[in-house]
Protein backbone atom coordinates (compact mmCIF):
# COMPACT_ATOMS: atom_id res chain seq x y z
CA UNK A 1 0.00 0.00 0.00
CA UNK A 2 2.74 2.50 0.91
CA UNK A 3 4.74 1.90 -2.27
CA UNK A 4 1.61 2.57 -4.36
CA UNK A 5 0.92 5.85 -2.55
CA UNK A 6 4.58 6.86 -2.89
CA UNK A 7 4.50 6.09 -6.61
CA UNK A 8 1.35 8.20 -7.02
CA UNK A 9 2.93 11.12 -5.18
CA UNK A 10 6.08 10.92 -7.30
CA UNK A 11 3.99 10.63 -10.49
CA UNK A 12 1.80 13.59 -9.48
CA UNK A 13 4.90 15.66 -8.72
CA UNK A 14 6.45 14.73 -12.08
CA UNK A 15 3.28 15.68 -13.96
CA UNK A 16 2.98 19.01 -12.15
CA UNK A 17 6.62 19.83 -12.76
CA UNK A 18 6.42 18.89 -16.44
CA UNK A 19 3.22 20.85 -17.02
CA UNK A 20 4.60 23.99 -15.36
CA UNK A 21 7.79 23.70 -17.40
CA UNK A 22 5.72 23.45 -20.59
CA UNK A 23 3.90 26.70 -19.79
CA UNK A 24 6.78 28.59 -18.27
CA UNK A 25 7.54 31.99 -19.75
CA UNK A 26 11.14 32.23 -20.87
CA UNK A 27 13.19 34.77 -18.97
CA UNK A 28 15.37 36.91 -21.19
CA UNK A 29 18.43 38.74 -20.02
CA UNK A 30 18.19 42.50 -20.02
CA UNK A 31 19.80 44.07 -23.07
CA UNK A 32 23.39 45.10 -22.46
CA UNK A 33 23.88 48.83 -22.37
CA UNK A 34 27.10 49.84 -24.13
CA UNK A 35 29.62 51.13 -21.64
CA UNK A 36 32.95 51.15 -23.43
CA UNK A 37 34.07 52.74 -26.69
CA UNK A 38 34.40 49.24 -28.17
CA UNK A 39 30.78 48.47 -27.24
CA UNK A 40 29.62 51.63 -29.02
CA UNK A 41 31.76 50.97 -32.09
CA UNK A 42 30.43 47.40 -32.29
CA UNK A 43 26.86 48.69 -32.15
CA UNK A 44 27.66 51.34 -34.76
CA UNK A 45 28.94 48.62 -37.07
CA UNK A 46 25.78 46.55 -36.54
CA UNK A 47 23.59 49.55 -37.35
CA UNK A 48 25.65 50.31 -40.47
CA UNK A 49 25.21 46.72 -41.65
CA UNK A 50 21.45 46.88 -41.02
CA UNK A 51 21.23 50.16 -42.94
CA UNK A 52 22.99 48.57 -45.91
CA UNK A 53 20.54 45.64 -45.86
CA UNK A 54 17.57 48.03 -45.81
CA UNK A 55 19.03 50.08 -48.68
CA UNK A 56 19.41 46.89 -50.73
CA UNK A 57 15.82 45.92 -49.88
CA UNK A 58 14.60 49.32 -51.08
CA UNK A 59 16.59 49.09 -54.30
CA UNK A 60 15.34 45.56 -54.96
CA UNK A 61 11.72 46.65 -54.58
CA UNK A 62 12.17 49.68 -56.83
CA UNK A 63 13.70 47.40 -59.45
CA UNK A 64 10.86 44.90 -58.96
CA UNK A 65 8.26 47.62 -59.52
CA UNK A 66 10.00 48.78 -62.69
CA UNK A 67 10.44 45.24 -64.02
CA UNK A 68 6.82 44.37 -63.30
CA UNK A 69 5.63 47.54 -65.03
CA UNK A 70 7.71 46.80 -68.15
CA UNK A 71 7.19 43.05 -68.40
CA UNK A 72 3.45 42.80 -67.88
CA UNK A 73 1.29 42.59 -70.96
CA UNK A 74 -0.89 45.63 -70.72
CA UNK A 75 -4.12 45.35 -72.71
CA UNK A 76 -5.39 48.47 -70.95
CA UNK A 77 -2.65 50.59 -72.52
CA UNK A 78 -4.31 50.48 -75.93
CA UNK A 79 -7.28 52.28 -74.39
CA UNK A 80 -5.16 54.82 -72.53
CA UNK A 81 -5.70 53.15 -69.16
CA UNK A 82 -3.32 51.79 -66.60
CA UNK A 83 -3.43 48.09 -65.78
CA UNK A 84 -4.93 47.88 -62.25
CA UNK A 85 -2.78 44.92 -61.20
CA UNK A 86 0.38 46.70 -62.35
CA UNK A 87 -0.65 49.84 -60.45
CA UNK A 88 -1.31 47.76 -57.34
CA UNK A 89 2.09 46.03 -57.53
CA UNK A 90 3.92 49.30 -58.17
CA UNK A 91 2.22 50.86 -55.15
CA UNK A 92 3.09 47.83 -53.04
CA UNK A 93 6.76 47.78 -54.06
CA UNK A 94 7.16 51.55 -53.70
CA UNK A 95 5.63 51.44 -50.19
CA UNK A 96 8.11 48.77 -49.11
CA UNK A 97 10.98 50.72 -50.69
CA UNK A 98 9.95 53.91 -48.90
CA UNK A 99 9.74 52.17 -45.53
CA UNK A 100 13.05 50.38 -46.08
CA UNK A 101 14.67 53.75 -46.88
CA UNK A 102 13.28 55.18 -43.64
CA UNK A 103 14.67 52.22 -41.68
CA UNK A 104 18.06 52.67 -43.36
CA UNK A 105 18.06 56.33 -42.37
CA UNK A 106 17.20 55.50 -38.75
CA UNK A 107 19.95 52.88 -38.61
CA UNK A 108 22.42 55.39 -40.06
CA UNK A 109 21.47 57.85 -37.31
CA UNK A 110 21.95 55.18 -34.65
CA UNK A 111 25.35 54.26 -36.13
CA UNK A 112 26.38 57.94 -36.12
CA UNK A 113 25.31 58.30 -32.49
CA UNK A 114 27.24 55.23 -31.33
CA UNK A 115 30.32 56.26 -33.33
CA UNK A 116 30.20 59.71 -31.75
CA UNK A 117 29.62 58.28 -28.26
CA UNK A 118 32.50 55.84 -28.70
CA UNK A 119 34.81 58.69 -29.69
CA UNK A 120 33.63 60.75 -26.72
CA UNK A 121 34.48 57.90 -24.37
CA UNK A 122 37.92 57.67 -25.97
CA UNK A 123 38.39 61.37 -25.30
CA UNK A 124 38.54 62.37 -28.96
Amino acid sequence: MVPTIARRIVLAFAICTASTAAFAVPVFAAPKVPATPEDHFALAKQYQEKAAVYRKEAADHREMAETYRKSTINAHEAHGQKNPSVAKMEKHCKAIATKADALATENDKAADYHTLRGKELQGK
